[in-house]
């Protein structure tokens, strides 16, 4: 039960960002390419987090969610997906890296 509180709070915080502000802050999109930027820089914990994305009604994919911490981010940002699928089956939802990998 925990779990799901933190990905609603994840959730909640990535919404909250979108909130339309005072024209000298810097663009939603500006501020998400930096939030990124950085998460891709190094994960949280050991494992490679892993975001959880949405297809929107464009087609296109954004992200909604991050899930980190656990040993297994993928395999929880699976059940957190499964979750999101309960409450809306009609939209779909991926796992995908947060951290680029480079394989020597």
């Amino acid at each position: 039960m925990n779990q799901i509180w933190f990905f609603i709070v994840i959730l909640a915080a990535l919404a909250a960002g979108s909130c339309s502000a005072p024209a000298s802050s810097p663009s939603y999109d500006d501020q998400l390419n930096e939030f990124t930027n950085v998460i891709a820089a190094k994960s949280l914990g050991s494992d490679i987090d892993h975001w959880i994305e949405l297809k929107n009604l464009s087609g296109e994919w954004e992200k909604v969610g991050l899930v980190f911490g656990f040993v297994g981010d993928y395999d929880e940002c699976v059940k957190a997906i499964e979750g999101l699928k309960k409450v809306n089956h009609a939209r779909s939802y991926r796992c995908i890296p947060a951290q680029r990998t480079t394989k020597h």
